[in-house]
């Protein structure tokens, strides 16, 4: 009898291989549950443009993604403890190197809009132009070294994008920060709290966001560099090309 499970069992291992169902590698990332369209929860699981980029990645070296939803700041706060591989998106910015590890092929490109109420005068602001002004951020987000490092912002911090706006619109703030497509989606979402209401008076940062990965996880490097060599595969083939295509009109 020990003899025939053992024969079977061999004869399972043997067809796993031979399929690919035994070489999969599984790992868990963690991405931000409400910044969609690059990631959030809808209907119980991640979504968005960075979730599908990152699966197509990982999968094209024969890796699987485990994702899970949590709020920006818990999502660092796990992953720079250890508890957790990696959050995204992340920049790359002078305040998050410190304490996290990158890999070097950007998920994606993303500028962060100046907003202000559609009644301001003010145009074409840059992030200098920030200096002792109260400025509308979002809570556990870094924005880039020229605003990370400008102790002349006065900073109106803000549990989400969307809080971000409102406080904006109360003239809590008198400019918030956020990134242009989430506000495309914020005010295509609340129109009759949001449409014509704000105005885009320039550009804080235009940069790359990467996945920031735990520097107290010892296969950390590994899975970074493994996905510096997926996302070269899926720009290379065409892959990530109909993704983008894809987000370009979010679904709701």
């Amino acid at each position: 009898m020990s003899r025939l499970i053992s024969v079977t069992l061999t004869l399972t291992f043997a067809f796993a291989v031979t399929t690919g169902i035994a070489c999969a590698e599984t790992i868990n990332l963690m991405g931000e549950d409400d910044w969609y369209p690059y990631s959030a929860q809808k209907n119980g699981q991640l979504r968005g443009f960075a979730v599908d980029v990152i699966e197509a990645a990982y999968a094209s070296v024969n890796l699987q993604v485990n994702f899970v939803a949590a709020p920006y700041a818990r999502c660092l706060m796990l992953v720079k403890s250890g508890q957790q591989l990696g959050c995204f998106d992340s920049l790359k910015d002078v305040k998050l190197t410190q304490d996290f590890l990158f890999h070097k092929e950007p998920i994606f490109k993303a500028m962060i809009g100046i907003y202000a109420k559609s009644d301001q005068p003010e145009s074409r602001l840059n992030a200098a132009s920030l200096s002792g002004h109260k400025v509308g951020l979002t809570h556990g987000y870094t924005y880039g070294d020229e605003v990370e490092k400008n102790p002349q912002i006065v900073r109106e911090i803000a549990p989400s994008d969307l809080s971000n706006f409102r406080k904006l619109l109360r003239g809590r703030s008198d400019y918030s920060l956020v990134y242009t497509r989430i506000a495309d989606y914020l005010i295509a979402t609340y129109p009759t709290e949001f449409k014509d209401k704000f105005k885009l008076l320039g550009i804080a940062v235009e940069d790359k966001l990467y996945v920031s990965f735990s520097k107290k996880q010892p296969d950390a490097e590994r899975y970074a560099n493994l996905l510096d060599k997926g996302l070269s595969i899926i720009r290379s083939n065409g892959t990530y090309q109909k993704i983008e295509q894809k987000w370009r009109t979010p679904a709701p």
